[in-house]
Order: structure tokens, then C-alpha cells, then sequence
């Protein structure tokens, strides 16, 4: 199965992940209403990825322990959900119920996939046009985003609207991962090819002001923590060196530059007018002005403690719930309908799982965390800041969205984790093969 030798698997697995990755991001919701309201164009090519990951079975073998760990929590949701299903408690239907715990395993083959293609790519060229490829993906919205801030036209929910949607916490996510892109794609750029290194961090950078512009207080938020993070690493660095870095510091300044740069082209195509004004006084009270007394408002702290209290409401009749949860869709019982609404990854793992299902999620993400660890620190390449930062950006991110359970959220952080951890592993091979050979 190695990539030289069968070059037209390793080039249709390349552009099936391409065009997975494109249906992720553009994709809009077949439905306003109804069941189809959650599924989308690639929930559609999901059996030909299923086909596709059994091909390529033999390539996840590195990874099955992380798999396996993530399919333990699935299947317990499962079971759960089949137990209280049948036993009358639940009157959503289970159809509906088992929407999310489906998505969930579509969203590990994808991981499963990416992280194949990412091992077979065998150097650093390679590495660069799989992730350049990918962030031809975000291209469209980014154009959107551009067009909108050129002519503050927003027809999104609160600031930049993407193609096919109009939630913030969804349009920041998009660009949030694009920023993530952006910086992995800097990191695997030769240190030479300073030009494009500097032409990268422009696009990274309008792409976190994009974030920003959002309205999302969440992805804005991970977005800074993933910032903080890469930072700190790169600050370890230079204090490591012992000696000052001129390529940090032009890249600092490269930074700056771009965002002054960004705003400087909006004041000369546009006259800030009534929209600017609308703009100036929109985006920075989403941020500023949080009422914690109302749920309308997205008082999620409130939202929390009502989901909880519904849960604890069953526990309190069915004791064993407190252990095993409600199942898949746990919070769709608490609603009587299909609705995410739990605001929140570790409130619906809670309701799903109980105090078991909440402990194999985190040894799921533990050993997640240290396999890419290993993988990244050890290879030649260290992307270890950029696995970091973009496994806790998305758990803080994951205080306020159920980010596994939505398709952008969660399907973009698999695929992006599995190209990561593929290449670190690709790397971490290479490394020791030419260290035998000499």
C-alpha cells in the first residue's frame, strides 16, 4: 500500500479528502426542518468513505488504540440508548437519537483517512500541497468574508455570515480552522522560502480578524487560546536559541503589518458611513455585553444548569442514569425534540454518559492527546505547537458548543487532527529510517 508503488490510491484517497473536506465546509443542511435539517452532502458520501476506509484498513493500524478508545464511547452511548429506549423512557424516536452517535463515527472515519493519507505522504513537499490543498477548501468563504468586509454588506447572523449559514458560533469556526491551516502550512514551509512563509501569515492573520468579526464568542476564544499557545512554544524557542531570531522577528512583524495593512485597504475602497458605525458598535458589544440573567440573550451558564437540572430530574426517578447517562441524543429527551441545545461538549457528554460515559470521553481524548504527543515531539518537523494548541483551543471551544456533535466543528477537527498526526508519524519513520541507515 505504499504510496510509490500505488500512486493512484494514495492520489484518489488525496482528492476524496479534498472533496470531503469542501462538502464540510460549503455544504448548506438538505433541510430547514425535520430529520434532514442535520444532514448535509457529505452525511451523502459517507458510504463510499466507509468503503474507502476498509480499503485503506491496514493504514489506521498506528492509531487503533485512539480509534478504539473513541468507539468504546460510542458504543456504550449505544447500548444506553437501545436500554432506556425499550424500557419506556424515551419517547423521541430512536431514529432520531441516533443521528449524532452516527455523525460521531462518520467524523473517526474521516480522522482515520486523513491520518492515512497524512502517513503516506513522504516528504516535506508532499506534506505542504496535502494542507495547501485543504485550505483551497476555505478559499470561497474567505472571498465571502473579503467581499463583506470590503463593502460591510453582512448578511450574516451578527458579522461575517459564511456561504450556507448563518450562525456565529459556525461561521467562526470556520475560520478558526482556517487560521489553524494557515499556521500548520507556515510550519512545514521550508525555513528558506521566507516569502511564502510571510504570504502565509497575511492569510492567517485575516483569517483570525475574520474570526473575530464573527460575532463568536466561542471560536474567538479558542482561536486565542490556540494563538496563546503557538506563541508560548515559539517564545520558548527564542529564549532557548540564545540569541535573538530575526526570522521571529520578521515574522512579528509581518503580523502587524498585514492587520494594519487589512484595515488601511478598507478605509481606502469604503466611507465609513452609517454601516461602519453599525459595525463598530455590533461586533464589539457581542463581546462586551453578556447578560447572564437571559437565556435569549445566550446566557449559556444558565442554559447549563437548566439542561443539568432536567438530567438530575431523572436521576433522581432512575438512579442508575446517574451512572450511565440517557444514551445518544440524551439531550434530545430533555427537549421532547430534535435539538442540540445542551451549549455545551462536556454537559452533553454528562447527559449521554453519565459519570462512565464521561470517563471513557476523557481517556478517549487522553489517549488522543498522547499519541499525537509522542508523534509530533519526536519528529523532524515538531508540530507539536500546532497539535497543542489545536486540542485545547478546541476543548475551550467545547465549553460552549457541543463541537463533536456539529458538522463543521466536528468535522473539521478530524480531519485536521488526522492530517497532523499522520504527517508527524510519516515524519517520526522517516527519521528513524535514515538514523538505521547511517
Amino acid at each position: 500500500m505504499d504510496a510509490i508503488k500505488q500512486p493512484l490510491k494514495y492520489y484518489f484517497l488525496w482528492f476524496w479528502i479534498f472533496f470531503l473536506t469542501s462538502s464540510v465546509i460549503l455544504s448548506p443542511r438538505l433541510s430547514e426542518n425535520g430529520l434532514l435539517k442535520f444532514i448535509r452532502i457529505d452525511d451523502i458520501l459517507f458510504p463510499i468513505t466507509l468503503i474507502t476506509i476498509f480499503v485503506f484498513i491496514s493504514g489506521i493500524h498506528p492509531i487503533k488504540k485512539v480509534i478504539l478508545a473513541f468507539v468504546y464511547l460510542y458504543v456504550f452511548n449505544l447500548i444506553v440508548l437501545i436500554i432506556t429506549h425499550y424500557s419506556g423512557l424515551n419517547s423521541v424516536s430512536i431514529l432520531e437519537k441516533v443521528l449524532p452517535l452516527v455523525k460521531n463515527f462518520q467524523y473517526l472515519i474521516y480522522f482515520g483517512l486523513c491520518f492515512v493519507l497524512g502517513s503516506k505522504s513522504k516528504n516535506f513537499i508532499r506534506y505542504q500541497r496535502v494542507f495547501i490543498s485543504i485550505y483551497i477548501c476555505f478559499i470561497p468563504n474567505f472571498l465571502h468574508g473579503l467581499y463583506q468586509a470590503v463593502t460591510l454588506n453582512f448578511t450574516g447572523y451578527y458579522g461575517l455570515g459564511i456561504l450556507n449559514e448563518i450562525s456565529p458560533a459556525l461561521t467562526g469556526a470556520v475560520f478558526y480552522f482556517a487560521t489553524i491551516i494557515c499556521s500548520t502550512i507556515i510550519y512545514l514551509m521550508p525555513k528558506i522560502n521566507l516569502k511564502a512563509i510571510y504570504l502565509w501569515i497575511c492569510f492567517s492573520a485575516i483569517n483570525a480578524i475574520f474570526t473575530a468579526l464573527s460575532g463568536s464568542r466561542s471560536a474567538w476564544l479558542a482561536l486565542f487560546s490556540y494563538l496563546l499557545v503557538v506563541g508560548i512554544y515559539t517564545f520558548k524557542n527564542i529564549i532557548s536559541s540564545n540569541k535573538i531570531n530575526k526570522r521571529n522577528i520578521n515574522i512579528t512583524l509581518t503580523i502587524v503589518t498585514s492587520i494594519l495593512l487589512f484595515f488601511l485597504i478598507l478605509l481606502l475602497f469604503r466611507d465609513f458611513g452609517l454601516k461602519l458605525e453599525s459595525l463598530l458598535t455590533q461586533v464589539p458589544s457581542r463581546y462586551l455585553n453578556i447578560n447572564l440573567g437571559q437565556v435569549q440573550d445566550e446566557a449559556r451558564v444558565v442554559n447549563w444548569s437548566s439542561v443539568l437540572s432536567m438530567y438530575l430530574e431523572f436521576v433522581h426517578q432512575f438512579p442508575l442514569l446517574g451512572l450511565f447517562g440517557l444514551g445518544s441524543g440524551g439531550i434530545y429527551e430533555i427537549f421532547g425534540q430534535l435539538l442540540n441545545a445542551a451549549d455545551s461538549q462536556l454537559v452533553y457528554t454528562i447527559v449521554s454518559g453519565g459519570l462512565i460515559g464521561t470517563l471513557l470521553y476523557l481517556n478517549a481524548l487522553f489517549k488522543l492527546y498522547m499519541f499525537a504527543k509522542k508523534y509530533t515531539s519526536k519528529s523532524n518537523i515538531k508540530l507539536t505547537p500546532i497539535f497543542v494548541g489545536l486540542f485545547w483551543s478546541f476543548m475551550v471551544f467545547s465549553v460552549s458548543q457541543e463541537v463533536f456533535n456539529l458538522s463543521k466543528t466536528g468535522g473539521l477537527f478530524w480531519i485536521s487532527c488526522g492530517l497532523i498526526l499522520g504527517i508527524a508519524y510519516s515524519d517520526f519513520n522517516l527519521k528513524n529510517q535514515i538514523a538505521n541507515d547511517i
